[in-house]
C-alpha cells in the first residue's frame, strides 16, 4: 500500500514510521515539509504522491497555546483535516484521522464511547471537533481515530517525567484527572490494521486502563527501579489556561468487533517504553 503520513516528526508519527511493515511504501512528511493548514500545499502534495491511504498524525496539539491562538487552533486542527480529506477525495485515498479524547467535557463519570455527545470545553477540544466533522462532510472514506493521554513519544508528560527520575530527579503528576493513557506504539501498532478493515467511521482507540498522571508516574517510578519522589499535582494549583475535562477516559463499542488486537495492559506497555 502506499501511504502518506503528515506529522512525520511528532512522537505518533515516529511511532508509526518504525512499526508499519516494510512491504508498504510510505511517504512520510514532517510539519516543516508539509503544513496541512497551507490548501494548496496539500492539493499539491496528494495529488503527486497518489496514495491510496493518508495517515494524518499532524496537529496543534498543545492544549494551552490553543488557547492563546485560537485562529491557529481552527487552521491547523479543523481546515488542515478538511484540506487532506478534499485531497484524499480527489486522489480516491482513504483517510485516517487522529482526533481526541477532549472532544468530551469530561462529566459522565465513566468512560465515553462512541455514541457518546460531545460537549468540548476548550479551544483544542473544539477545533479537533470541528475538524472531525469537516472530515465526515468531505469524505466518505474516513477513519477518525480518538485516542487519549499518549506517552512514549519522547515530548509528552510521561516521557518528561521519566527523564526526571532517571536523573535522580523528583517527578510530578497531576492527580485528579483522569484518562486512558495510550502507549504511542500500540497505537500506532493498529492504525493499519484499522484502515484495512475499511469499516468507516469513528473509533476510540486508547489504553484499557483508565487512571491519572501521577498514578502512571509512579507505575513507572516502581517498575524502573528508580529512586525519586513523584508529587502529587492538583490541576487547579497550576494555573493552567485551558480548561481540562476532570475525566475524559475512552472507551470502545466498536473496534472489538473488527477483529483488532486489544490493547495491552498499562503494565505491559511500561515495561516496554522503559526497555526502550
Amino acid at each position: 500500500m502506499r501511504i502518506l503520513l503528515t506529522g512525520a516528526g511528532g512522537g505518533l508519527g515516529r511511532a508509526f514510521l518504525d512499526v508499519v511493515p516494510p512491504h508498504h511504501e510510505v511517504l512520510a512528511f514532517t510539519h516543516d515539509e508539509l503544513d496541512v493548514g497551507e490548501h494548496a500545499d496539500v492539493l499539491a502534495t496528494v495529488a503527486e504522491a497518489a496514495p491510496e491511504l493518508i495517515v494524518n498524525a499532524a496537529g496543534f496539539t498543545k492544549v494551552d497555546a490553543n488557547e492563546a491562538d485560537p485562529v491557529r487552533a481552527f487552521r491547523d486542527n479543523a481546515q488542515g483535516p478538511q484540506s487532506l480529506a478534499i485531497a484524499a477525495h480527489a486522489a480516491g485515498a482513504v483517510l485516517l484521522h487522529v482526533s481526541t479524547d477532549y472532544v468530551f467535557d469530561g462529566t459522565k463519570g465513566w468512560p465515553y464511547d462512541e455514541g457518546d455527545d460531545e460537549r468540548p470545553i476548550s479551544v483544542y477540544g473544539r477545533s479537533k471537533l470541528l475538524g472531525e466533522r469537516l472530515v465526515r462532510g468531505s469524505l466518505r472514506e474516513h477513519l477518525i481515530v480518538r485516542t487519549a493521554f499518549v506517552f512514549g513519544g519522547g515530548d509528552d508528560h510521561l516521557s518528561r517525567q521519566l527523564a526526571r527520575l532517571r536523573a535522580g530527579e523528583a517527578a510530578a503528576g497531576v492527580a485528579d484527572r483522569v484518562g486512558s493513557p495510550t502507549y504511542v506504539r500500540h497505537l500506532a501498532e493498529r492504525l493499519l490494521p484499522l484502515a484495512a478493515a475499511r469499516r468507516f467511521g469513528t473509533y476510540h482507540l486508547a489504553g484499557p486502563e483508565p487512571t491519572t498522571w501521577y498514578d502512571l508516574v509512579v507505575r513507572c517510578r516502581d517498575l524502573g527501579g528508580f529512586g525519586g519522589d513523584v508529587e502529587a499535582q492538583r490541576a487547579v494549583d497550576l494555573g493552567l489556561p485551558a480548561p481540562r475535562p476532570e475525566n475524559s477516559a475512552l472507551t470502545s463499542v466498536l473496534v472489538e468487533n473488527l477483529s483488532i488486537s486489544p490493547m495491552p495492559g498499562l503494565d505491559e506497555a511500561l515495561a516496554d517504553l522503559l526497555a526502550r
